[in-house]
């Protein structure tokens, strides 16, 4: 695995031999940052890499430009590893991500990878929250990884766009532009 564009082009991301992790492929990064790009952007941005495992995504983010980036995982060693190689101070959260969500809901983020572990309900429950807690800002997206096989019910008018990449989907959600009500963001969430 390496970072594929930006500042940080080249660099490897290594994965540490002690707990599970299944990265994302650069052809999944690549598709999913073009899709950013046309979209929102990745520039300035502040991001929020949920389910980081390496820190792959959200290294990749600030490796084109991204403002900062939040690293959240229940053990964030593998990406503090590599954010500690690469040279990027960044603030890392480790703890279980409904606990995590709910210390951060506070903050509002531009782009959100989701990223959990295949077959667990997680990426359906973390994105519901993400949504009720308000914490994409106005215009701002969630790049959601599941399983390809996975069927998650997201509000249907927020999902953006959809990618499937053999065993590996993305749905890309966006939150509505009413600042006023976030209790009904893309419908009943």
């Amino acid at each position: 695995m390496r970072v594929i564009s930006g500042k940080y082009k080249g660099r490897n991301i290594i994965s540490p031999s002690h707990g599970v992790v299944r990265p994302t492929t650069d052809l999944v990064k690549g598709s999913v940052f073009s899709i950013l790009a046309s979209k929102a952007g990745v520039d300035g941005a502040r991001c929020l890499d949920l389910f980081c495992g390496t820190g792959g995504m959200g290294i990749e983010a600030l490796s084109r430009g991204a403002a900062s980036c939040v690293f959240v995982d229940r053990d964030t060693s593998n990406a503090k590893v590599n954010l500690d190689r690469i040279g990027i101070d960044a603030r890392t959260v480790c703890m279980e991500f409904r606990r995590a969500l709910r210390l951060l809901r506070g903050e509002r983020y531009d782009i959100i990878f989701c990223d959990p572990p295949y077959g667990k309900g997680f990426a359906e429950e973390a994105a519901e929250l993400v949504l009720r807690y308000g914490m994409l800002d106005n215009g701002g997206i969630m790049a959601v990884e599941h399983s390809s096989n996975d069927l998650i019910n997201f509000p249907q008018n927020c999902i953006i766009d959809s990618r499937v990449f053999g065993v590996t989907a993305v749905d890309f959600v966006m939150r509505g532009d009413d600042e006023s009500d976030n209790s009904d963001i893309c419908g009943n969430v």
